[in-house]
């Protein structure tokens, strides 16, 4: 991508990973793979199935939304902001909390010489307990960048009978690791683009129908690398190929016209395709010009056919961990320094809860200017869990470890340990404002727990927090600490949370709609102190 010059300078100078098989391998070591070879890691396998989600009805006024659109998530440099394939002992590592409001996480990396890069096993995890696909990634650098069309024909070496190996080894590769699929990015000057359609011809063919294969806008049939910005007749083919299905999806180039964007749709639809398999592209990193979080706010209106419609296409998000780790310039501040500085927690999750939820940071009620939020124009979803569902709304990391209340341990971060995070974060219907928050100093089991606080006056106030599918009989349990005024509602069905200055547990049974129960804590007239809700358990039946 034109536009990662910093990123492929920071990928060349990142540490190896240190414990275990890379997680990034070069041309020659994917084409040895094996799964008992020294580039292999049991450890890596992914043991976490990726669970079931559903669309879920918009909430409040957030009623805009196109069904059809998709989010593809990808940081820029995966490797480096999540490659460590353990448990740290660093609260402040990269996290990401708001899969609910994404289809598909692309573990964006790689360099000229390891261009195969292979997602974590936390991650993974992570992202299949809150129902999200993850794809790797296939990178060939720019020759600026040391790439060369050398590498490329190598990795598309044919065998005797006309196959390509590299194919079958990427797809041997993901179903190994239990991952779902691969985000091919070829941006060689002088590749041979004819043989690359040959061969995401042949990996879409043999890849499961669950495995998912996505092209980027960049290599062109005849070997040059021109970025198109929209689906044209010049990079049809990698989507596309007469009757070939050559990739599930093309993320498309940032510098896109709506006019461009227009053409696109029309001649995906006209190709047999769908407009939503072109995931237009969005780089958000502050410090370039096309889509800079927050400072751009007009693409995200640019994508619909008028106002309030129908969108162009899905939507691609690059470089959205800028509330991690930009170091801020002249035209845009720093939205938190939590990369060093482990106390500024909070900014670092209202940078992320912002791009989704807008400028207000509740999807119930977007803005009507400014920064409207990526969940105004695309779905949010539910989780058919597999019951007992539990959730300690732990994050993935912590300034302390708990079990059942009591700190077993000090800072930390596994990606493999967070839970099924809340549908809305953190949404309020209602005329009393509050707050809501993941509190890292009064963890019940993990890392955080979940805080609620009135903030000013009014009658009652809805947090919205889950949208699950359940069977028709359940028992709940929460584990909660604080003031009066509080009930857990599910379905029709409410409960008062009990005044506790410790952890105390509070199970009922409830009658749960088939279709959509969720899950909300109300606010009462009588709430005036915050309360913390530790724990949410749900099993099936109501049997003592």
């Amino acid at each position: 991508m034109r536009a990662l010059a910093a990123m492929f300078a920071l990928l060349a100078s990142a540490p190896a990973v240190a414990q275990g098989a890379p997680l990034a391998l070069g041309v020659d070591e994917l084409l040895r793979w094996a799964p008992d070879g020294p580039t292999a890691d049991p450890g890596q396998v992914a043991r976490v199935p990726l669970a079931q989600r559903f669309r879920v009805a918009p909430i409040g006024r957030n009623r805009a939304i196109d069904p059809q659109v998709r989010v593809l998530y990808a940081p820029d440099g995966m490797n480096v902001l999540g490659g460590q394939p353990t448990a740290g002992a660093r609260f402040n590592g990269y996290t990401f909390s708001h899969w609910p409001q994404i289809d598909l996480f692309a573990w964006f990396a790689g360099t000229a010489d390891r261009g195969i890069n292979l997602p974590a096993r936390g991650w993974v995890e992570a992202a299949h307990r809150n129902g999200v696909p993850v794809i790797g990634t296939v990178f060939f650098a720019p020759v600026a960048w040391g790439g060369s069309p050398n590498t490329v024909a190598s990795f598309l070496r044919r065998d005797a009978r006309g196959h390509f190996p590299a194919a079958t080894q990427l797809v041997r590769i993901a179903r190994h690791y239990r991952f779902d699929g691969w985000f091919v990015n070829a941006e060689t000057d002088g590749a041979d683009g004819q043989a690359m359609i040959d061969f995401m011809a042949e990996l879409r063919a043999i890849a499961p129908p669950t495995m998912t294969i996505h092209w980027y806008d960049a290599l062109l049939p005849d070997g040059r690398v021109v970025w198109q910005n929209a689906l044209t007749h010049a990079n049809l083919r990698f989507l596309q190929d007469g009757a070939r299905r050559t990739a599930d999806a093309m993320f498309l180039n940032y510098d896109w016209t709506r006019q461009g964007l227009i053409d696109g749709a029309t001649l995906a639809e006209r190709s047999g395709r769908s407009r939503h398999d072109l995931f237009i592209g969005a780089d958000l990193w502050p410090a370039r010009n096309a889509q800079p979080a927050f400072r751009n706010t007009a693409w995200l209106d640019a994508l619909r056919e008028r106002p309030g419609g129908r969108a162009l296409g899905s939507i691609a998000l690059f470089a959205p961990h800028f509330g991690y780790d930009f170091p801020g310039d002249a035209r845009t501040p720093r939205f938190s320094n939590f990369d060093h500085d482990p106390r500024d927690v909070a900014r670092f999750y209202d940078a992320e809860r912002r791009l989704f939820a807008g400028d207000t940071r509740n999807m119930a009620d977007p803005a009507r200017i400014g920064w409207t939020g990526v969940s105004s124009l695309a779905p949010t979803h539910g989780i058919v869990p597999t019951l007992p569902f539990t959730t300690s709304f732990n994050t993935g990391h912590g300034r302390i470890d708990a079990r059942e209340g009591k700190v077993v341990g000090g800072a930390w971060h596994d990606m493999a340990r967070q839970d099924v995070l809340p549908t809305w974060q953190f949404a309020t219907i209602g005329n009393r404002p509050a707050v809501t928050d993941y509190d890292f100093d009064r963890p019940f089991d993990g890392g955080s727990s979940l805080r609620i606080a009135p903030d000013g006056s009014g009658s009652r106030t809805s947090v919205p927090l889950y949208a699950l599918r359940l069977p028709r009989t359940v028992r709940i349990t929460a584990v909660s600490r604080g003031g009066t005024g509080y009930a857990l509602r599910v379905g029709n069905h409410m409960r008062a949370l009990p005044v506790s200055t410790e952890w105390q547990a509070t199970s009922w049974c409830v009658r749960a709609p088939t279709a959509e129960a969720r899950v909300s804590l109300n606010i009462g007239r009588a709430a005036h102190q915050p309360i913390n809700i530790g724990r949410i358990t749900i099993e099936a039946g109501c049997g003592d």
